[in-house]
């Protein structure tokens, strides 16, 4: 016999079966593969000649156990165990020596939670029987209860040991104990590993939401899909909205979905995030690959379930990922993609897995091909509609029958999280007035009193209705809103309604020349001396425009050449490697601004006609808006068009 056990057992067992073992150790995983396989199954892999055996662990925690456990049903050839990824791993001698045995007859078998990743391919290619141990069920640790203490539990829940790992449900079942006594530690145990609770009253369901979009489409199609599955009438393998990535910027409410997501369900939520990866472990390529694997075991124990995977971008594409650092991260990416692949599938896992990202640009292709996340759901910043509706339910029973639409439109720009937060500051201000919240309380955290100097107000307004004007002017876009309403480091803001593509030069010029269009409009206003509105960031007008330009020429083959140099995020470094280039992209930039200018002289009286109206009113909306453009048609089409 082939002696590659890296876990000795010199314990001497002379009848190994349904007999009782006397210790839940050695009884759970023989009653957990007896569970699935019968016992006729048993005896063939007790006795089977020439047999190969493939068993897949329920989690890494129940390999060796496992694996002790089939060891112990006969004589083997060759045997394995994997738990985890090793970091240099080659595939030494373990197919050969599995072909070996296998050609002469012999028996061999090997245990893993990934047996896809992590045992020889020879093995799995030849298995005469794959074996998929689920998560544990009451019936398994009734038995296991039976074997340890000798009775059979009088009351036996269902869901007893749900989220517990192999160590836990083994440590509350122990010799000298009633069956009662087992059953009650491992309801407590179970009580202390339960997921969040997201039932509350404050958590709204999925069809209460506002501004979600597609992310909120697609959870009222997988609430229809599983109820769907509960009635008996579809597979949940046949759910086809079990996996999606939900894409958008920091507050729009991605986990707030997930907790209205596992209400709705019913289904616990297993949260997690790459960030806690590494926070909560050395941070060591096993490490990671084990944090992995311990948040989908979880889930597993407790299926159906959701996993949600935050910040999934910080899993590198491998595409872009250095040489240096491709030594670290393929094991951890590989094993991601295998583990998915599984979770997905959903013939055996019933998971449902979400990934959330602020920049879906940055995720490895591998990730979102077909099987994985193929389905990527953009959710931007909530309209005036959306926010009213956020207002409304985080305001619960204050200021009931006010109407919020004036405070959605001076709102217009924040996100959920903001709304969270104005909401609890507003009812600070009615709480040490000692009353009622007042809709001034609330007015007056949305859009704090001014207190900038009046120079600078002017200057916000003209620079905003300097974008908006050119929007309107070049038929870019429908002017939604345009504000001069404060949020954190932003003066102010122009939304503009359109699908944000330019396939053409012309189209990608007008984008440009609008992104300029408040510089300009300083610059004719205020004879000249413009402000730093337009740079000092990544986010700025100036980085924007040259982004977009620099793109024109490294990227799309719209410039001088055909040649592909940079995506848009890496414009600014292929600037400072290509001078030439840069000095190009200048030339055309102050080409587009000087259209900008000339777009400001001709509208002059419009630009300062709506500045004069936000430093009034600080928010104008669409119909406003187009009052004071006097809804006169385009007049910057030859200019559009033309090169100067």
């Amino acid at each position: 016999m082939a002696n590659n056990d890296e876990y000795e057992d010199d314990v001497d067992y002379a009848d190994i079966g349904v007999e009782p073992l006397g210790d839940a150790v050695r009884s759970l995983p023989l009653a957990l593969l007896e569970s699935v396989v019968g016992t006729q199954g048993i005896r063939e892999i007790s006795d089977r000649k020439g047999y190969c055996l493939v068993v897949q662990a329920p989690g890494p925690d129940w390999v060796v156990q496992i694996y002790k456990a089939v060891k112990r049903l006969g004589d083997w050839d060759y045997f394995i165990q994997r738990n985890a990824v090793k970091r240099f791993r080659q595939d030494d001698d373990t197919s050969e020596k599995v072909v070996e045995a296998l050609a002469t007859g012999g028996r061999v078998f090997g245990v893993s939670h990934q047996p896809a990743e992590l045992l020889p391919a020879a093995m799995l290619s030849a298995a005469d029987k794959l074996v998929v141990l689920p998560a544990i069920s009451g019936d398994v640790i009734s038995k296991v209860i039976k074997a340890v203490t000798g009775n059979l539990p009088i009351e036996m829940p269902a869901d007893l040991g749900r989220g517990l790992n192999f160590d836990e449900i083994v440590s509350c079942i122990r010799r000298g104990s009633t069956a009662a006594e087992c059953v009650d530690r491992l309801r407590r145990a179970s009580r202390a590993k339960k997921p969040i609770d997201f039932s509350g009253d404050d958590i709204p369901h999925v069809a209460d939401l506002h501004g979600m979009g597609p992310a909120k489409s697609w959870a009222l199609e997988l609430i229809d899909d599983l109820e769907a599955w509960r009635r008996g009438e579809i597979k949940f393998g046949d759910i086809s909205s079990a996996s999606c990535v939900i894409a958008g910027p920091p507050g729009v409410g991605k986990t707030a979905l997930m907790r209205s997501l596992a209400k709705s369900t019913g289904l616990p939520l297993i949260a997690t995030s790459v960030g806690e990866w590494f926070a909560s472990s050395p941070g060591y390529l096993d490490s990671i690959v084990k944090k992995i694997d311990e948040t989908f075991a979880a889930a597993r124990s407790v299926s159906p379930a959701i996993i949600f995977l935050d910040e999934l971008d910080s899993v590198p594409s491998r595409a872009k990922i250095s040489p240096r650092g491709a030594d670290w991260w393929l094991p951890v990416i590989t094993h991601l993609l295998t583990t998915l692949d599984g979770a997905v599938s959903g013939k055996t896992e019933k998971l449902i897995v979400v990934g959330a990202t602020n920049h879906p640009e940055a995720l490895d292709s591998a990730l979102t091909r077909p099987g994985r996340f193929s389905r990527i759901l953009e959710v931007g910043a909530p309209d005036e509609e959306a926010l009213a509706g956020i207002l409304r339910q985080h305001l619960g029973e204050d200021l009931v029958g006010e109407d919020l639409a004036n405070a959605a439109r001076l709102a217009n720009g924040g996100t959920g999280a903001t709304v969270v937060e104005w909401v609890r500051a507003a009812r600070r201000r009615a709480r040490i007035a000692q009353r009622p919240m007042l809709m001034a309380d609330l007015l007056a955290v949305i859009a704090p009193a001014e207190d900038r100097a009046p120079d600078l107000v002017w200057r916000i307004a003209v620079h905003e209705s300097g974008h908006a004007v050119a929007a309107h002017t070049t038929g870019l876009g429908r002017v939604s809103a345009v504000s001069i309403v404060p949020n954190g480091a932003i003066g102010g803001y122009t939304e503009i309604e359109h699908d944000g593509r330019a396939p053409t030069r012309a189209e990608m010029e007008r984008m440009v020349v609008q992104t300029l269009a408040g510089r300009a409009a300083e610059e004719v206003i205020f004879s000249g001396e413009v402000g730093t509105g337009s740079g000092g960031g990544p986010q700025s007008d100036l980085a924007s425009a040259t982004r977009a330009i620099g793109l024109l020429h490294l990227g799309t083959g719209l410039g001088s050449s055909l040649i592909y140099r940079a995506s848009r995020d890496e414009v600014p470094l292929a600037l400072a490697a290509h001078p030439d280039i840069a000095r190009e992209v200048e030339k055309e930039l102050q080409r587009l601004y000087a259209r900008a200018v000339g777009l400001m002289r001709d509208n002059r009286e419009r630009i300062e006609a709506l500045a004069e109206e936000l430093v009034e009113r600080r928010h104008v909306g669409t119909d406003r808006f187009l009052e004071i453009m006097g809804q006169n048609p385009p007049r910057d089409i030859q200019r559009e068009t033309g090169n100067g």
